[in-house]
């Protein structure tokens, strides 16, 4: 009897689903059916049940057997059917394309009443298929003219799927839109004043300004959805990640450090000059600057000044008169005699850079950071410099004399060598002693020391063309340290070999230049033993390594019938 269960058609709208009531897990409860005919004529009232069964037996009675659907193979239909007739709820959307903000309404959502239209199949079915009834006519004349005649309907039963309506949460956008709106309107203006020393020593209020443009700022902007209790809403604000790495490019281009002033100190007066006045130093208060945009980005007014903290210099005058008298507490010489005039040009504005120049106390000093760019514009002349394995015209030779005179001043004053080199091979100008040199080429090779006393340094230099010398001289306060030097030692000599011939062609036939002399190759080891009171605190050594050097010459295009030099 359950094969011929009814088909049912679920509608939803203008779609349908057929199943069959087996898919659905129908059934017909048949031991519900048979207890219901146990009970006919069982009533317990003797002439009562002895009507109903003379009446059972003329009539008959008619059992419609109870219908449901079993839970499991009815969900897995029903599901199925779901999530074709299912929609979900649509929110309200904000979202940012290019410069334009843009919104989307929101729609309600529907989804199966699976329990709900479960039920209403049983019902339809049951419905269909009737209830237990008295049959009208006797069963004799059922006998004696029988008729076909089925309970289950052969057509589709439909019904309708139950739905639950899921609302959408009222959500503000609106107020979103506007606030993204008042963003990307304008670009944003960030200003500042610096107040710059003019060549004339007055100062002079620069002002400086920096526009953000709205893709920038669309490119900060973070969306978030919000909710509270029955309602959601969105909320722009700033990525602080993405602003703070543009902050950052920013405060590298506005890093000002201090500039100490400079003066002129004469020993025999006790006296000191003002050269050069000091400058603050000033720096991006990121922080600040970050909450400040940050704001500005959504309010109507789209210019906002630029935090900055001034950095003031680290020595003023008062500090270094009350030091007075100073005392010569480093101090390095260096004989260039033999320079041409372009070398002796260079080390003339090479040592002028430091002239009056203060080392803050707990300050490193950096020779390169002072010295500036090389270059001819900035005075320099072509003379030979060390450049890779060979000697070569350039800007800028002889400014390794400077820097070796500088590393000698601050031997002599015991302070801390951070950073020095050796040059690649032995030169003339700085021997004797061996290795007490100290090579620059920018922006690689350094030298570098501590001022790691309480006192700031005053150094002063001068270059005496009569004995072909040049000074350093560290003025400041005596923490009462003597420094002497052990060696130099030397080992692992190496002979140059021969001399080296380049033909050049802007020579003159038959010319000869030498430009570079022999050195034997050397390591050299020295110590540098500092004491205090007596006692010895330090013993630091210093070793140099040399590489042999041959001499090189330079040639124009042999005479006729003149073989060339062998190199």
């Amino acid at each position: 009897a359950e094969d011929e269960l009814p088909f049912v058609r679920l509608q939803a709208g203008e779609k349908s689903w057929l199943v069959s009531s087996r898919s659905l897990g129908g059934y017909l409860d048949l031991d519900q059916a048979v207890q219901q005919a146990w009970q006919i004529g069982r009533s317990g009232s003797f002439l009562d049940d002895m009507l109903t069964r003379l009446r059972l037996f003329w009539y008959g009675y008619q059992i419609i057997p109870p219908f449901h659907l079993e839970r499991g193979p009815a969900l897995v239909t029903l599901r199925y059917v779901a999530r074709q007739a299912s929609y979900p709820v649509r929110h309200a959307q904000l979202w940012i394309s290019g410069l334009q903000a843009h919104t989307g309404k929101s729609h309600s959502g529907r989804e199966l009443d699976i329990p709900a239209t479960r039920e209403a199949i049983e019902k339809a079915i049951q419905k269909a298929l009737g209830s237990s009834s008295w049959n009208s006519t006797p069963r004799l004349q059922n006998l004696l003219f029988p008729k076909s005649r089925s309970h289950f309907p052969t057509e589709p039963i439909s019904v309708a799927l139950a739905f639950r309506e899921i609302a959408p949460p009222l959500t503000e956008v609106e107020g979103a839109k506007e606030r993204i709106e008042i963003a990307l309107r304008a670009p944003l203006i960030l200003t500042t004043t610096l107040p710059l020393i003019e060549p004339d020593g007055n100062i002079q209020d620069v002002p400086y300004c920096w526009a953000i443009d709205q893709a920038t700022i669309s490119s900060w902007l973070a969306l978030h959805r919000a909710q509270e209790s029955k309602a959601a809403s969105f909320q722009v604000a700033i990525e602080h990640a993405k602003l703070r790495a543009w902050l950052s490019k920013l405060a590298e281009q506005l890093a000002c450090p201090p500039r100490e002033p400079r003066f002129d100190y004469t020993p025999q007066e006790n006296a000191l000059t003002l050269l050069t006045p000091g400058q603050n130093g000033y720096a991006l208060d990121i922080a600040t600057a970050e909450q400040l945009i940050a704001q500005a980005c959504f309010d109507p007014i789209k210019k906002i000044p630029l935090p900055l903290h001034i950095i003031p210099p680290r020595v003023t005058r008062a500090e270094l008169a009350s030091l007075l008298p100073l005392q010569l507490v480093g101090e390095g010489e260096s004989s260039f005699r033999g320079s041409k005039p372009g070398r002796l040009q260079n080390i003339k504005v090479a040592s002028a850079r430091f002239y009056g120049l203060i080392v803050p106390p707990g300050a490193i000093f950096s020779f390169l950071q002072n010295l500036g760019l090389v270059t001819v514009a900035n005075g320099y002349s072509q003379s030979w410099i060390i450049y890779g394995d060979r000697t070569i015209l350039g800007p800028g030779g002889g400014v390794c004399q400077v820097s070796t005179t500088c590393f000698r001043a601050a031997f002599w004053g015991g302070y801390p060598i951070i950073e020095r080199w050796p040059h690649t091979y032995r030169v003339r100008w700085y021997e004797p002693p061996l290795g007490l040199d100290a090579a620059v080429f920018s922006p690689s090779t350094d030298f570098k020391f501590l001022n790691d006393t309480e006192f700031p340094i005053l150094i002063l230099t001068q270059v005496d063309e009569k004995n072909a010398k040049l000074y350093f001289r560290f003025y400041s306060r005596s923490i009462g340290r003597q420094v002497k030097m052990e060696g130099p030692t030397t080992s692992n000599p190496v002979k140059p070999g021969e001399p080296v011939y380049e033909q050049d062609p802007t020579l003159p036939p038959g010319t000869r230049i030498q430009v570079e002399w022999p050195h034997d190759g050397l390591d050299v080891t020295l110590y540098r033993i500092i004491e205090k009171n007596g006692q010895i605190v330090a013993k630091e050594k210093f070793f140099s390594r040399y590489e042999p050097w041959p001499a090189r010459y330079l040639i124009g295009a042999p005479k006729q019938g003149e073989p060339p030099p062998e190199s």
